[in-house]
């Protein structure tokens, strides 16, 4: 059965970087939303926090899209976004019509730890603006984010994983046990 890999969690888990090396590790496609999100802000452009915002939905829109288009080949694929609740739900529905078997990895770590690899990515690293529109590199409004994306629901079969550190993107039990959904067979114990 064709594999479908969702990558989502808290900001500044390392969700990118991590579908990246899954990405390599299993010759799966990969989208990340932040990539497409930049693409699209490169082109058409925003000016506001509201003309942002649409970018990410038409980001999604996209990531539906592909899917669609790519469920129809036999090709296994990694989706990586902060993807909410009705987001997965749509991605689910896309995945059950075309018999795709699905695993979410949510990344969750101390909100504290995040907050400062938030501060630095954005002062520090080569951002693009798509990134910088909103109000997260204020403490109070980065944990309140984190608290609000904790509460969304995630569906289906989830591998919930402890990612204040990167130490999971190396970890070989984890490997071992994403490597048994990707390649179809019983994990060891």
């Amino acid at each position: 059965m064709k594999k479908l890999l969702l990558i989502t969690g808290d900001i500044a888990a390392g969700k990118s970087t991590f579908s990246t090396i899954l990405s390599a590790r299993y010759g799966a496609a990969v989208f990340q939303k932040d990539t497409l999100k930049e693409i699209l802000g490169d082109c058409i452009g925003f000016h506001s926090r509201e003309e942002n915002k649409a970018l990410s939905n038409a980001t999604l829109g996209i990531m539906y899209h592909l899917f669609s288009r790519i469920s129809s080949t036999e090709s296994d694929l990694i989706l990586e976004a902060n993807f909410h609740e009705n987001e997965l739900k749509e991605l689910h529905s896309i995945a059950g019509k075309n018999q795709y078997d699905v695993l979410t990895l949510l990344l969750q770590g101390d909100a504290e730890v995040l907050y400062h690899r938030y501060v630095h990515r954005m002062n520090e690293e080569n951002r693009h603006p798509v990134h910088l529109s909103t109000t997260l590199d204020i403490k109070e409004d980065f944990i309140q984010t984190a608290e609000w994306i904790r509460k969304e629901k995630v569906i289906g079969k989830t591998l919930v994983i402890e990612a204040t550190d990167f130490s999971y993107q190396r970890d070989l039990i984890l490997l071992n046990r994403i490597d048994a959904f990707m390649k179809g067979y019983n994990q060891r114990t």
